[in-house]
């Protein structure tokens, strides 16, 4: 029947059998005294209950009756029903005392039971953060609704902003509550970083367009992007402060603000528009070349082709190439690079993304020390590289790796995914070897023939590696590049005898190409230490056939498969690679 322990809202807390001798009988000494006199049979007493409106109790008035008889613990507690008190606050050792008096004849008057209101307690937790409320049930008395508690919640000093409605609902409906929270705390919003969002679109933007025969218009993904001055290229989005939060008693707290963060110092071609410093706008006709915080415009080298009337090519900014590229040629790129014919036995290396729209042939020219082949022709990209196959080519790229048909005898290395044939395409992986930092998605790896193919996914532990790699070059380049710049304030100055002309300005070459070495080496350095590893789940996908004689490696742990399997998902679980299709 609840907790005894309530204290009541008015008068004094009920006690089992509780005597009221403010209103006993006179005679009820009289009575006693025959009580205590030996009788050979016991006249019950007839009960009457009587309720004190100031007190709030029911009072049961006992007195010895011929009519009366022996009454029980389930006679009283109905009598109390229908007299109207049954949902009154009666202990059962209270109504045992009662029966028991009754049953042996004893006149009296005795507190039988009490009405309650419901009461509130209430709970603030020392830090502020939320409110708790025990709510005592009515007995008989006046519930708690809901302006009630918006009252206490208000009369607490807690904001509606914190209040927890359905919490509040529930223990409405209940009707009792022991020690719930029924308002908490309203956290602050953190403030926003600063954002860059690029108002032209990127490379990897662009989407795989098919028409009705399933085909794909490569020219249309990899087409260069070129703007002219003055085109609005990136718009920043200063750091907010945040919202500030609540306690539950309406104190605030203070938000986090944003990590404010300006544009790229070292963008080139752009510059912050006249009328607003947040956007930059383009300052020459050129490609777009995006980085987290900024972006330059890279002049675009546009060849027929390349070969013995164009020679190698290295140049700072982007490059396109109208047809082949010729065996035994270089081409090299700080930006992007588009060649819309083949590559034959070449070597191509872009600082951006690299796209090749017809395929790459290349040549074995022997064998390593390690047993595999020696390759002649050698891709790499800093961003995406994409081909419509590649055959017995050596192939890097810091993003993704897209072949549309096949690739054969390769070796493929990607900072993130190795996709062929995705949507359209053969897609098949047949021999070399091939790495990915995220994921490899193929439609067919190996092939009937059982040539050995080796593929691998995960990131190795090699970022300290690099980073030691990269300081130690910057030490030799910084070297280098002050003792030519010694070399040529002698000569400035006349303490040593000049050179030929020719040589004196193969010095200044010099001294610039290795000062933009610095630069490029600092800014690998710098990215490479900011780097994070990626969350994303490593795995090899084969969408419709794995044939036999194919080891995989997923993070570490390598399986050899010598069975031939369906379309198949490999994926490490603890030190295994199952596969979930």
């Amino acid at each position: 029947m609840g907790d005894n322990n309530h204290s009541t809202p008015t008068g004094a807390p009920l006690q089992p059998g509780s005597p009221v001798s403010r209103e006993a009988p006179a005679n009820n000494a009289g009575s006693a005294s025959s009580a205590s006199r030996p009788s050979s049979r016991l006249t019950p007493c007839q009960i009457h209950l009587s309720f004190d409106d100031v007190s709030a109790l029911v009072l049961a008035n006992l007195s010895p009756s011929p009519q009366a008889t022996v009454i029980t613990l389930e006679g009283l507690r109905a009598q109390l029903s229908e007299a109207g008190y049954g949902a009154f606050y009666a202990p059962t050792a209270t109504l045992e005392a009662l029966v028991q008096q009754a049953n042996s004849g004893k006149a009296g008057q005795l507190v039988v039971a009490e009405r309650r209101d419901a009461r509130m307690e209430w709970h603030i937790s020392r830090d502020r953060m939320t409110a708790e409320l025990t709510l005592h049930a009515a007995w008989g008395g006046r519930a708690v609704t809901d302006r009630d508690l918006a009252k206490a919640l208000q009369d607490q000093g807690v904001p509606q902003a914190c209040w927890l409605r359905k919490t509040l609902g529930r223990v409405l409906r209940q009707g009792h509550a022991e020690a719930v929270i029924v308002a908490r705390a309203v956290p602050p919003k953190e403030g926003q970083n600063t954002r860059f969002h690029s108002l032209v679109a990127r490379e990897e933007d662009l989407n795989l367009e098919e028409d009705a025969r399933g085909r794909v218009d490569l020219y249309h993904l990899h087409d260069f992007v070129v703007v002219e001055p003055g085109t609005p290229l990136m718009r920043r989005l200063p750091a907010t402060a945040g919202e500030p939060g609540l306690t539950v008693l309406g104190e605030p707290l203070a938000p986090k603000a944003g990590r404010d963060r300006p544009f790229d110092p070292k963008s080139e071609g752009v510059s912050p528009a006249p009328d607003d410093p947040d956007l930059l706008v383009a300052d020459i006709r050129g490609h777009p070349v995006f980085s987290g915080a900024g972006v330059r415009v890279d002049p675009t080298l546009r060849l027929k082709a390349v070969g013995l009337e164009s020679g190698n090519i290295d140049f700072d900014g982007s490059v396109e190439v109208a047809g082949d590229v010729g065996s035994g040629f270089v081409v090299k790129a700080t930006g992007d690079i588009v060649v819309r014919g083949m590559v034959e036995k070449a070597d191509v290396s872009a600082g951006g993304s690299l796209a090749i729209l017809g395929g790459v042939m290349g040549e074995e020219v022997g064998k390593r020390h390690d047993g595999d082949l020696q390759l002649r022709t050698h891709l790499s990209a800093g961003g995406i590289l994409s081909a419509k196959f590649i055959n017995l080519a050596e192939v890097r790229a810091k993003g993704d790796i897209h072949v549309r048909e096949y690739v054969l005898q390769s070796r493929l290395k990607a900072g993130q995914d190795i996709v062929l044939g995705q949507p359209t395409g053969k897609g098949s992986l047949i021999g070399g070897w091939a790495h990915a930092g995220r994921a490899v998605i193929v439609n067919r790896l190996g092939s009937e023939a059982g040539v050995a193919t080796e593929v691998s996914v995960g990131r190795p532990p090699e970022k300290s590696r690099r980073l030691q790699s990269l300081k130690q070059a910057l030490e030799l380049c910084e070297h280098n590049w002050h003792k030519v710049v010694e070399t040529l304030q002698c000569i400035e100055r006349g303490e040593r005898s000049a050179p030929a002309s020719e040589k004196h300005q193969r010095l200044y070459v010099t001294r610039d190409a290795l000062r933009t070495r610095r630069q490029r080496l600092l800014t690998l350095i710098e990215r490479l230490a900011s780097r994070r590893q990626s969350s994303d789940t490593c795995r090899v996908e084969v969408k419709r056939q794995q044939h036999a004689n194919i080891s995989l490696t997923v993070d570490g742990v390598r399986r050899y498969d010598s069975l031939e399997h369906g379309p198949s998902c490999w994926v490490r679980i603890g030190a295994e690679l199952l596969n979930r299709p």
